[in-house]
This record gives structure tokens, C-alpha cells and sequence, in this order.
């Protein structure tokens, strides 16, 4: 279930997703689901309002559920889940719809994916609050189609959006869009379904770290076989990325190992390593056997899989790592220069392709300003860290709110940084330690693959001509356009995994390891945010430190394995 609310900091803007209120109260009573539906077609209610101009009650949103629910009886239709996204435009495609995103998702699968309930369409009190731009549709069409049953109903009245003969979309689609948007996302679905090339051959260029150069008197092309000196090293820094190890790490680790005689593990080009030398050295494929052209990698036309080169590669009963490795590594590789060749997934165009700079200060971020502001409301703004200076310098540096509708409050960097250190190492020695990391599993896998193999089978029918191309043509767009949904759904998967496992499996021997940005992205998976309180009036901006001036808010994470999870609201150590 999604939850973008803020106790803290209200808004009109939230999504949010939720089981029926009739089904829960039928779940808290023991019932099971099944008992409930009774033989009704369980469904989603998709609510939705562009502006909410009361006092973000959500109301608007209520009241669309309400009128879901009563819509759904009538075709032994049963709403089980809501989905709401409250004060959000539909008709601007920088808006991102968390909500919708998430049922669009569910619906895919069959399920609900944190409760399982099942779901096979969803109802709208119109289809302009589930969507109004033609990719928002294109999404919500093929997911009914992967879910097998296309049940959509607008108001009152039953929509077949799975058997269309191509002009149902532009009947559809309503304001802010027209034909030629639609005419647009055709072309560029078509292009994107084009045959890559295939080709295992060893790759030219210069040398690449890990291989040997070419020798003509032995035969051996450039980058055929493996150099049994820096090999080891290479492995080894794709093992200490697949951990989660950060890049600054990796290239201190490097720049510090000798071979045996003595000599420096300098790069292909004899030079000292650079983060950026390393990030390409883990990110091109070719360690695994692998080859990108086109900006996806190349794969066997018979069998789907990654067709491997016919270079030395990873052995991964060897060397412990492979092609599963490098998709776990690739998933947080989200800045452009960095993918390889690799087309842009959608998490890096969301955020502007390049990683979010990281403060050199550990709590920069979490803690929030706790003054009444000159609006009579609690300004609730990020502190920033500070370099001391002038006839201050002595006091060190300091964390301030710099929000021109206050006056701020300020702390001092060490203290701060001290007791809220201390607080979070406690939480994780008590909750996390014992744990073991794990990958859990994607639940699309089987349907993906099997797409995969459809799209093959279809491919050899054309090749040995029993079907001709112009009458697959619109049917392998369509899945060339799911595998590719799913597939990203996959590497959201695997980061999402990623992040949880800098906690399992935890020890304060891994905390000393970790980088500023590996500890400041563990940090944000504890604490929601640290609400600093200005110093009593009557006391003195001299006194010794306060701990209990910190309003501490943990975050609330549920997790599939129970072990994994602390309590939903942990108690807070004595300051003492």
C-alpha cells in the first residue's frame, strides 16, 4: 500500500491506496476475501481530483469511491481496493500519479501486491479521472490485457478497452491530446520494435582493463582474453559494487593494491583511477560476456537470452558473479553517462538522469526547522550544514534554517550528529542485526518470460514465412511495449531490493565502512525526519546541548519478512 501523506507537514497533494472499508471490516472479523466477494468480479476504484479547493479533506475523492462502489454492485462488480491521487493534474506528463502508477501495476499481475487480494479491472466515475494523456490510457490498456480479463467501467456503463481495432484510442483520449500526440507514440513504439543487432564477435577498441592487448604473431585479437593479473581485481570491484560498496569506495580500494612485485594496479591506459574509470569498468557488460547495441543488450533470436561474445568471460561458479550481478549493479546506475550505451530507464528521466547531490553533512536533509514562522505555522524547512567561520569558527561548524519566513533555529554540527549517530546505530543493533541480505523475488518474472518466448514464437513464424509481417506487425508493438514495462518494473524491483538490504544483515563494522552517501541513504530508511526546537527563551544560546529539543519521527516500514522489520513506532532511547 502507498501512503504519501505527511503527519507533520499536511498537503492537499497526497496518493494513497487502501483496502475497502467494507472488506476490512469483514478481514478484522476473521472473514477471508473469497468468503466476501462471494463470486463478484473483484475490482480497483480509481479516484482522482485535479484541484482540491476545500482544506485538503478529500472529499472529492470520497465521494468518488462511494459512488465506485455503488456503480460496481450493479455489473457483481466489488471494489477491494482504493486508489486515490488528491490535488493532481492528469493532463501534464511532468505530474507524476503515484496511485495510479501502483494500480496500473497491480492490475498487471493480477494482485494487490502487499496484501494479495486479487484484482481484475477497476471503475472510475469517468475515464477522465484515470486518464488523459495517451500513454496514461496506452498503460491501463495493455495492463487489462495482461491481466486477461480488460474489465473497466466508467459510471454505470461496462467499457471493453482490450479488443480495439486501433480507433479506440483516438475516441478515447480527450483534452490536452488529439491524433497526432497518439500518431507520435505509435511511431515511436513501432521504432522501438525494431530487430537489434546480433552479433557475438570480440568487440575493437583499446584495451580494456581485465584483457589483453592484440598480438598479431600469436593470433590474439585485443580484448579476447582474459589478463590473469588485473582479472582478480576486476571481480573484485564488481563484487564490492553488487554490496552495495559506493563508488568513492571502490576507487580508494583500487588505487591502494599492488601486484605481487610491488607495482601499482594502475588503469588499461597506466593511469591512476577516477570514479568515473571505475563506474565504467563495472558498468560495461562485456565482464559477463555481454554486448549492448542500440541501447539494449543483445540477445539470442532463438532463445531470448543475452547472446554471449566469444571472449574470455565471467564464470559465475567461478568468479561468484554474472549476468543477474550486473543487472542487480545496473538498476542503481541511474546518471546517463553511466549506463554504457544503454537506452534511459524511467527512473532517470523522472529525476533529471543525474543522482541527487549528497551534503558533506551526515543529518543534512532530516532535520527540519521547528520555529513558528513569520506565517504563524511551523516552518518545518530543511537545516542545512554550515562552515564556521570568523570570530564563530571556534564553536565549529553548524546546521540553520535559512527559510526567508523565519528566523531559523541553529545546532551545532557535533553534538547533533553525536547523539543522533548514536540513536540510529542503537535501532539498528536492536532490529536489523541477526539479518540476513536477500533478493526477494520479482512477481512478474513468469510473465515476462512468457511474453518473451510469445514474441519469439512469433518472429520464427515470420522467418519461415507461415505468417506474414504486415499481420504481427501491431501485435509485436503491443509486446514489445509490455516487455518493456515489465522490464523496467523489474529494475525498480531490484533497486527498491537494493536499498533494503544496506540494513539487513547489519553490523557496526558495515556502518564504519560505508560512505557519507551510503550512511545519509541508510539514515532515510530509519528516520522520517528530526524536528529541531528553537532554545527556550529563558534559557541561554550558550547552554550545553539539549537532546530533547530533537522531535525525532521514525519512519514506518513494512516488509514482507517479519524478521526484517522493527516495531511500527519504536521507542526513543533515554537522552540520558
Amino acid at each position: 500500500m502507498i501512503d504519501t501523506r505527511n503527519p507533520a507537514r499536511p498537503s492537499k497533494t497526497f496518493s494513497r491506496s487502501y483496502i475497502s472499508p467494507e472488506l476490512q471490516a469483514h478481514l478484522d472479523q476473521g472473514g477471508t476475501v473469497e468468503e466476501w466477494l462471494g463470486g463478484r468480479t473483484p475490482i480497483a476504484s480509481m479516484a482522482r481530483i485535479s484541484a482540491d479547493r476545500l482544506k485538503g479533506d478529500a472529499i472529492g475523492v470520497g465521494r468518488q469511491h462511494k459512488n465506485n462502489a455503488r456503480n460496481a454492485a450493479l455489473h457483481n462488480c466489488a471494489v477491494v481496493v482504493c486508489y486515490e491521487d488528491n490535488n493532481l493534474t492528469a493532463a501534464k506528463r511532468e505530474v507524476v500519479r503515484p496511485a495510479f502508477l501502483q494500480m496500473v501495476k497491480d492490475i498487471t499481475h493480477g494482485y494487490e501486491e502487499e496484501t494479495g487480494i486479487p484484482l481484475k479491472g477497476c471503475i472510475a466515475v469517468e475515464r477522465e479521472r484515470v486518464w488523459r494523456l495517451p500513454r496514461d490510457f496506452i498503460a491501463l490498456q495493455d495492463a487489462l490485457v495482461l491481466n486477461g480479463t480488460g474489465t473497466f467501467i466508467e459510471d454505470k456503463t461496462p467499457l471493453n478497452l482490450v479488443d480495439d481495432d486501433g480507433t479506440i484510442i483516438a475516441g478515447l483520449v480527450t483534452s490536452g491530446t488529439g491524433e497526432a500526440e497518439v500518431r507520435k507514440i505509435r511511431k515511436r513504439t513501432t521504432r522501438n520494435a525494431k530487430d537489434r543487432a546480433e552479433e557475438g564477435g570480440v568487440p575493437g577498441g583499446p584495451r580494456r582493463f581485465g584483457w589483453l592487448g592484440s598480438d598479431k604473431r600469436q593470433g590474439r585479437l585485443g580484448n579476447e582474453k582474459k589478463n590473469h593479473l588485473e582479472w582478480p581485481y576486476l571481480i573484485q570491484m564488481v563484487k564490492k559494487r553488487a554490496e552495495n560498496r559506493s563508488w568513492r569506495h571502490i576507487t580508494g580500494w583500487i588505487n591502494k593494491q599492488k601486484f605481487e612485485d610491488g607495482s601499482p594496479v594502475l588503469t588499461a591506459r597506466g593511469g591512476k583511477w577516477s570514479e568515473q574509470g571505475v563506474k565504467g569498468a563495472v558498468a560495461n557488460p562485456s565482464w559477463w560476456g555481454g554486448r549492448i547495441l542500440g541501447g539494449e543488450i543483445v540477445t539470442d533470436p532463438d532463445t531470448g537470452e543475452p547472446r554471449l561474445g566469444k571472449w574470455e568471460y565471467a564464470d559465475p561458479e567461478v568468479d561468484g558473479v554474472g549476468y543477474e550481478t550486473w543487472k542487480q549493479i545496473m538498476a542503481g546506475v541511474n546518471a546517463n553517462r553511466l549506463h554504457r550505451g544503454m537506452a534511459n530507464t524511467a527512473t532517470s528521466e523522472a529525476s533529471g538522469g543525474e543522482p541527487s547531490r549528497v551534503g558533506k553533512y551526515l543529518f543534512s536533509g532530516i532535520l527540519r526547522c521547528g520555529r513558528i514562522n513569520d506565517l504563524d505555522e511551523v516552518c518545518y524547512s530543511k537545516l542545512n550544514g554550515n562552515k564556521a567561520s570568523g570570530k564563530n569558527a571556534k564553536y565549529g561548524d553548524y546546521y540553520r534554517c535559512g527559510d526567508a519566513n523565519c528566523k531559523g533555529v541553529g545546532r551545532r554540527v557535533a553534538p547533533v550528529d553525536e547523539f543522533l549517530e548514536e540513536l540510529v546505530l542503537s535501532y539498528l543493533d536492536k532490529h536489523f542485526s541477526g539479518t540476513k541480505p536477500r533478493t526477494a523475488p520479482w512477481r512478474g518474472k513468469e510473465k515476462l518470460d512468457g511474453l518473451i518466448i510469445q514474441r519469439r514464437k512469433i518472429k520464427g513464424s515470420v522467418a519461415e514465412g507461415e505468417v506474414d509481417w504486415s499481420d504481427v506487425h501491431d501485435m509485436l508493438t503491443t509486446l514489445n511495449r509490455n516487455i518493456k514495462t515489465l522490464q523496467d518494473e523489474e529494475q525498480e524491483h531490484l533497486r527498491t531490493e537494493s536499498r533494503k538490504n544496506l540494513l539487513r544483515g547489519w553490523s557496526r563494522k558495515k556502518w564504519e565502512k560505508m560512505e557519507l552517501d551510503e550512511k545519509k541513504e541508510v539514515i532515510s530508511q530509519v528516520l522520517v525526519s528530526v524536528v529541531v526546537l528553537p532554545v527556550p527563551k529563558q534559557r541561554s544560546d550558550k547552554a550545553p546541548f539539549d537532546p530533547n529539543l530533537l522531535q525525532i519521527s521514525w519512519r514506518k516500514e513494512k516488509e514482507a519478512n517479519p524478521q526484517d522489520q522493527g516495531p511500527e513506532s519504536p521507542p526513543r532511547p533515554d537522552a540520558a
